[in-house]
């Protein structure tokens, strides 16, 4: 008899909701949506044929869940995640892993004592461009990278957007703006292809598109121990906004932008040929090489992904596409780049965790 994989979601107001959807659409192979849990009862005429719970206790009780997605508010994941595991049930963890490296740390060692594991929602590691970027790099193709650019400005949301949910956009409920909630994404994405910096210093602005309390306008450098410099720029105020990567490396440039790779290629690294051209400018030759990828038109096809992936690891088929432990380093280059803006001051990696945890909480208190 084929196994099916029960799945359990845990809010169903906002993103839990689209990934209901896909197990109602039958978009996972080998999985079901077995109940569903959220303490607003009026969302349960959505889902007439799945058992809805008000109350974790019941819902964690119910013996029918061997996978629970946790789609809360962020301060509630890493509780709620707690709650499954010690009652033997595997996590889906949407993303932020926790709005702190020190809670996300804790929850981490909790995990260890049990044996029902967790995974977290950064679905863009299964986006077949980064795919093949990262597999670039950890090949050497690219030689040494100099410096890498990412503009992330398509993030763009409305005040609608943000009155809509009473913890959104606030130090207590979300614990930051365009990094915790857009673009810790892209920084998960740059973590996995360059690795974490030593330092990072932020310019920032509070609410200055929005009538918001956190940051929606970023711009930081990153630095790195072996000499590599990012920049990363991001904001949900810009209109039509863009979404592009450049990496400067050894063998030339490689740009990412409309789902596509471009690498305008070397034939000779640019150190060797600063160091044995007679020539006073010319530039070294290159080809230009595209790697096209198909344009999905359903926008949750990453969500899809992880979650068949998940299914998949818990069947014995597949390992994890991306771990639940490496949700933390994410949350850690957004919490230095958030006390570097907030501070005005460079801050050192890994970051200071007691000093960020006692930012929060004035952040909070301010408000």
């Amino acid at each position: 008899m084929k196994k099916v994989i029960r799945y359990g979601i845990v809010g169903i107001g906002g993103m839990g909701a689209n990934h209901a959807n896909l197990f109602l659409k039958n978009k996972i192979d080998n999985a079901c949506l077995s109940s569903i849990c959220d303490t607003n009862l009026s969302y349960s005429k959505n889902f007439p044929e799945i058992p809805f719970y008000t109350k974790t206790l019941d819902f964690f009780n119910n013996q029918k869940i061997d996978v629970a997605i946790i789609a809360t508010p962020h301060g509630s994941h890493t509780n709620l995640a707690m709650e499954a595991l010690e009652n033997n049930i595997h996590v889906i963890i949407e993303k932020p892993l926790a709005v702190t490296t020190k809670q996300c740390r804790e929850f981490i060692e909790f995990s260890k004592n049990h044996d029902a594991k967790f995974g977290i929602m950064l679905n863009q590691r299964t986006n077949p461009a980064f795919i093949k970027l990262n597999q670039m790099i950890k090949n050497n193709e690219l030689g040494k990278i100099h410096r890498y650019q990412w503009t992330i400005t398509d993030w763009f949301r409305t005040n609608f957007y943000y009155n809509i949910s009473d913890w959104r956009a606030t130090w207590k409920g979300e614990g930051g703006g365009v990094l915790m909630n857009q673009s810790i994404h892209q920084l998960d994405l740059c973590q996995w292809l360059f690795g974490m910096p030593k330092s990072v210093m932020t310019d920032m602005r509070l609410g200055h598109f929005h009538n918001i309390e956190v940051e929606d306008e970023v711009t930081s450098i990153l630095k790195y121990q072996n000499g590599l410099k990012g920049i990363f720029t991001t904001t949900t105020g810009e209109a039509p906004g863009v979404n592009r990567l450049e990496i400067a490396s050894d063998y030339g440039l490689v740009i990412y932008e409309d789902n596509c790779l471009t690498w305008k290629k070397l034939k000779e690294t640019t150190t060797s040929y600063i160091k044995n051209s007679k020539t006073l400018f010319k530039k070294p030759s290159f080809e230009i090489l595209k790697f096209d990828f198909p344009h999905e038109d359903d926008q949750h096809i990453e969500h899809k992904r992880i979650l068949q992936n998940f299914t998949n690891f818990i069947l014995g088929k597949e390992e994890l596409y991306v771990h639940g432990d490496q949700g933390i380093n994410s949350v850690e280059l957004i919490n230095a780049m958030i006390l570097s803006g907030l501070n005005k001051r460079e801050i050192e990696l890994p970051l200071n965790e007691e000093e960020y945890e006692n930012k929060l909480k004035k952040m909070i208190g301010n408000f």
